[in-house]
């Protein structure tokens, strides 16, 4: 089933027996899941379970629905604040799969490396490792054991949790959630009938609010956004970004090109991210032509076969370049890319407003 006709049927615009019947189907799932969802809240919540104390400060920034909401960006971001005003810190990034075949082992071939990074590292790993080259960042689904190594083996006296709204065995001095402008509350309904994580009135626990894709929205729009916020959580101040394009790099030979070169050029679009209508929005904005915007799922692990038929399909089309996303780049950077001219855009979150909310609050809880 297409994504897009997979997400008409969930918003309602589909009508019909079967329709109907998959948001039915869909809807039952939830309830087994609010019930896990809600007795394990409970559990934390008492006291049953116990979350862990690490002798660090640490930072939560996580998100409310699935996919797409711009958390990595606003994590190395953070990272790089935190690294520049001289805190010794590391990221917790979640894994899955095996943990024990999570990261690559220098002893084996790099064909076999590679199948590990391809299979059981995720990419929002792969990006961080990529763009913050001191700062550690340890991938795996025990990231208690992993916060424990980060300070035992990198003295590190900050840590951030990646993906870690919903990760309550970690205790956090700041809870930051990120909460996407053009699909804030997942249709207020929970996965896997809609895209929300937990009820939103979990948002409770938040400190501070990071709407992304500001500049891809309204007035109004963001005006109802701040409503709920304020209605669910008064108290938590929030701020505003954006994704901003901050470079193009060549797959080719690695070189570094300003995103301004894209206006007018014929552009092939390929991305496997939360939030494709993003990433082409940038590239409009940007003065691209986007001839044709190739879409898959969010993390899909592309095979050869699929990479063959995008360079032979640009090449049909007769377009200037095929642009990815960095999220997608580094998962096919070592395929076979047969001499095609394939760029990657980079992007960077910026706070447009509320930065002194954001400052204040690292200061108070971190510094």
């Amino acid at each position: 089933m297409e994504k897009e006709y997979y997400l008409s049927i969930l918003s309602g615009q589909q009508r019909g027996f079967l329709a109907a019947l998959i948001r039915s189907s869909l809807s039952a799932f939830t309830y087994p899941y609010l019930v896990v969802l809600n007795t394990r809240n409970f559990l934390y919540r008492n006291g049953i379970a116990k979350s862990k104390s690490l002798p660090v400060k640490v930072i939560s920034i996580g998100n409310i629905t699935t996919g797409g909401t711009g958390k990595t960006p606003l994590v190395e971001y953070l990272a790089r604040y935190l690294h520049k005003s001289n805190k010794k810190v590391a990221i917790l990034s979640r894994g899955y799969g095996d943990n024990n075949l999570s990261m690559a082992d220098d002893n084996m071939s790099n064909e076999d490396n590679n199948f590990k990074k391809q299979h059981f590292i995720n990419d929002e790993y792969l990006i961080l490792r990529e763009n913050l080259k001191d700062v550690p960042v340890l991938l795996g689904k025990d990231r208690v054991k992993n916060g424990e190594k980060a300070i035992r083996d990198h003295d590190v006296d900050c840590l951030i949790l990646d993906d870690g709204f919903q990760h309550l065995r970690i205790k956090r001095d700041l809870d930051i959630v990120v909460i996407d402008s053009l699909n804030p509350f997942g249709g207020e309904v929970l996965i896997p009938r809609g895209s929300l994580r937990e009820p939103l009135k979990n948002l409770k626990r938040a400190d501070l609010f990071v709407l992304s894709h500001c500049n891809q929205t309204n007035e109004h729009n963001l005006k109802s956004i701040y409503a709920k916020l304020h209605h669910i959580n008064i108290d938590t101040p929030i701020c505003e970004s954006i994704h901003k394009p901050l470079h193009i790099e060549n797959i080719r030979d690695s070189s570094i090109l300003e995103p301004e070169l894209l206006k007018g050029k014929r552009i092939y679009g390929l991305s496997a991210i939360g939030n494709p209508e993003s990433f082409a929005f940038t590239l409009k904005e940007l003065g691209a032509d986007l001839i044709k915007h190739r879409v898959f799922h969010d993390h899909h692990t592309y095979t050869q076969s699929e990479i063959d038929e995008v360079i032979s399909d640009a090449k049909t089309l007769g377009t200037d370049a095929i642009l990815v996303t960095q999220k997608d780049i580094v998962k096919i950077r070592n395929m076979n890319t047969k001499d095609a001219n394939i760029l990657s855009l980079k992007i960077e979150i910026q706070i447009t407003k509320g930065m002194e909310f954001y400052e204040e609050y690292i200061r108070k809880k971190i510094m």
